[in-house]
């Protein structure tokens, strides 16, 4: 979807040696990597592992947008080594992969990527734009048992007028970052026996808050 965005910076890109790769059915220009052509066409069987384990685990996994804890908006380096670390989120808070995970947050950022998508083998149900009104459907359609916050998401939910039928359903466990006393009462008094972590952590930082007591 953001692709028009990067277009006109392309042979700047290939300057500095980096490669775009792109989800979607294009057409792309010269030296950019169509990455839906290729994952129809790759087989199921993983490549033996010395083709994918990297070298050092601190090197480079990838870059995440973040907003700037530490400065000016940029892209931060996440190593193998967090980015496995990453996977044990869901387990630290209770998950299992018997869960669904509802996440709408977006994917170029840690807590909707590698925190909320590569956790615990659970299923994830992917909102593109979170929709307090559709919320409680949305959980009861999908089956949805954990429901991944940031912010004011969950303001949002104590906000909307009553509706029948919102204490129905199998939401179990809600975990992110921002939730305030105050939403966090109502939210409970009024949505059922839902079991909250609060926690925080920095992309650029190499230490997570949990709060586990509640």
């Amino acid at each position: 979807d953001l692709f028009a965005m990067v277009e006109p910076i392309l042979p700047s890109l290939r300057e500095d040696g980096l490669v775009v790769w792109v989800l979607g059915s294009g057409p792309y220009p010269p030296g950019v990597v169509a990455l839906q052509e290729l994952l129809d066409a790759a087989s199921e069987e993983l490549e033996p592992e010395d083709a994918w384990q990297p070298p050092d685990m601190n090197d480079t996994c990838l870059y995440i947008f973040t907003s700037g804890t530490t400065g000016l908006p940029k892209a931060a380096r996440v190593s193998h080594l967090k980015s496995i670390m990453c996977l044990s989120f869901y387990e630290l808070v209770g998950a299992s992969s018997r869960d669904v995970v509802y996440l709408a947050l977006p994917l170029y950022h840690m807590a909707g990527s590698l925190l909320g998508i590569l956790s615990a083998g659970a299923t994830c149900v992917l909102k593109e734009k979170f929709s307090a009104s559709q919320f409680w459907d949305d959980c009861r359609a999908e089956g949805v048992t954990v429901f991944q916050y940031i912010g004011e998401l969950c303001r949002y939910l104590v906000n909307q007028p009553p509706r029948p039928g919102e204490r129905e359903h199998g939401l179990r466990l809600a975990v992110g970052s921002g939730l305030r006393p105050d939403v966090w009462q109502r939210f409970l008094q009024r949505f059922g026996d839902i079991r909250i972590v609060e926690t925080y952590g920095m992309t650029e930082g190499n230490v997570t808050l949990f709060n586990y007591t509640g």
